[in-house]
């Protein structure tokens, strides 16, 4: 796979919707604007420069910067109800909002495992509400949930306890089920590649982190995802257990093969990955006429609720502004 997968489509349902993005892509920050946010002194002085943002009903009430993760979720949710305002479509909503349903049963499994209440680590956005999902796993009745979600669930389960009650196991069975679900999903082609090539993405950083860890031979036919556009069975057929270095044959000519630059810091590689995954959102969505652009918008604002994170978490942490700006994603 040396170039992004095309994906057109004509669909003029969503010529109005497209539309209402269009308009709300020219509020998003640019490189400018956010470091003009990072120029803020403190916590303080940053909830000040957004109170003229789109985000300003939301910090016009913050009383402290150290509240910030629960205004940053409140203005995910509120980005959340608007596509879903815009978007007629309650399968693909289903699809897009699946992966916190996936974080929450994950969540709550290991708060049983530790017998403790793990709810508050729980996202809202799911498409089951708390609450109720709260009562499915407190009574163990798995068999209220979606399909997709109980099987995944019980799959968790299963491989925690045949693996010596190994928690990480459960983490990836369930982060399997999770992409056999978005790739499978038959609501979107573009969405289904994107998740492709998140799949493709997450097996690389993962091979690097067994390699790093010297368990590739012994984890990593449980721990490599399903569904990309390079299958898990061609990676293990590959003979990666000699060095980490083959990984630059495996790779070459596809349009992961830039990656591998940055293997020598996790934290930079997730970087590059990120911004992979933004370039496959931008070059696809802006050539067809559908959903596509509203999907994009909204994985472009999510990417921007999780810049600023980043940029008060280094400003309550008292990081460099310099130090601050490498770490974004634009």
């Amino acid at each position: 796979m040396n170039r992004f997968p095309k994906v057109r489509t004509l669909d003029t349902n969503y010529a109005y919707a497209a539309g209402v993005v269009s308009a709300k892509e020219t509020k998003l920050f640019d490189s400018k604007h956010l470091e003009q946010l990072i120029s803020s002194k403190d916590g303080r002085e940053l909830i000040a420069a957004l109170h003229d943002s789109d985000y300003g009903h939301f910090f016009r009430q913050l009383d402290s910067p150290h509240r910030f993760e629960e205004t940053l979720e409140d203005a995910r949710i509120e980005l959340y109800n608007e596509i879903q305002d815009l978007i007629d479509n309650s399968e693909l909503l289903n699809v897009l909002r699946a992966r916190f349903d996936f974080h929450n049963i994950t969540v709550l499994l290991k708060g049983k495992i530790a017998e403790e209440d793990f709810l508050p680590y729980c996202s809202r956005m799911g498409t089951i509400p708390l609450d109720r999902l709260a009562s499915i796993f407190e009574e163990e009745r798995y068999n209220r949930l979606p399909d997709y979600l109980k099987k995944a669930t019980e799959q968790g389960i299963e491989a925690y306890y045949a693996h010596h009650h190994n928690p990480q196991l459960l983490n990836i069975r369930i982060d399997s089920a999770m992409a056999d679900f978005l790739t499978s999903n038959e609501e979107s082609d573009y969405l289904r590649s994107y998740y492709r090539v998140w799949v493709d993405v997450t097996n690389l950083k993962t091979i690097l982190r067994l390699f790093f860890l010297n368990r590739y031979k012994e984890l990593a036919e449980y721990a490599l995802l399903s569904g990309g556009f390079i299958a898990s069975e061609k990676i293990l057929s590959w003979k990666l257990q000699e060095s980490v270095e083959s990984l630059e044959g495996f790779y070459r000519g596809s349009i992961y093969a830039d990656l591998l630059k940055y293997r020598a810091s996790f934290s930079e590689l997730e970087k590059a990955c990120e911004h992979l995954l933004l370039l496959y959102i931008k070059s696809v969505a802006y050539e067809s006429i559908g959903v596509e652009p509203i999907i994009c918008y909204l994985f472009l604002k999510e990417n921007e609720i999780r810049n600023l994170r980043l940029i008060f978490i280094g400003k309550i942490n008292g990081v460099k502004d310099e130090e601050i700006k490498e770490r974004l994603i634009i």
